[in-house]
């Protein structure tokens, strides 16, 4: 029998993004949320979490993987060089769960919270460039809910 792996998945790899095919034979268990806080990063469209910033708790998908899907996984997201794989608690539908979540620590565009979803970033034809807030090195990227426009 082969091992499954729980992996959270909160950018790119999540249902309706471009590369959520590498989970086409994974099962969902649903939506969730990091029990942890971490704080959630754009670099060259791409999202990634620190650990080293408590700011919110981060919304993903928790996937059932086998042997091969984590190795493809850990392949596409650089592990360990580029992204590192650490065991953390989740919730999903008020169940809590250890799975496998890729962390990243350079700096980029700090995002206004935890859920991808939530930033317009490259999804109009035109560039959609967010305003940043300098409250550090880093740069804040705030998204208006009710018209989907970043500021």
């Amino acid at each position: 029998m082969e091992t499954r792996h729980l992996v959270f998945v909160y950018g790119t790899l999540r249902k309706g993004h471009c590369n959520h095919h590498l989970l086409k034979d994974a099962c969902c268990y649903g939506v969730g949320i990091s029990e942890e806080r971490y704080a959630m990063y754009l670099k060259n469209g791409y999202p990634y979490i620190t650990s080293s910033e408590p700011r919110y708790l981060v919304t993903g998908e928790l996937y059932a993987v086998d042997d091969e899907t984590l190795e493809i996984l850990d392949r596409f997201e650089g592990h360990p060089r580029y992204y590192e794989r650490r065991e953390k608690p989740v919730v999903v539908e008020d169940a809590r769960h250890i799975a496998w979540i890729y962390f990243r620590d350079p700096p980029g565009i700090l995002l206004h919270s935890g859920d991808f979803n939530d930033v317009n970033y490259g999804k109009d034809s035109a560039p959609s460039y967010p305003q940043t807030m300098s409250t550090d090195t880093r740069r804040t990227v705030t998204t208006d809910r009710r018209t989907g426009g970043t500021f």
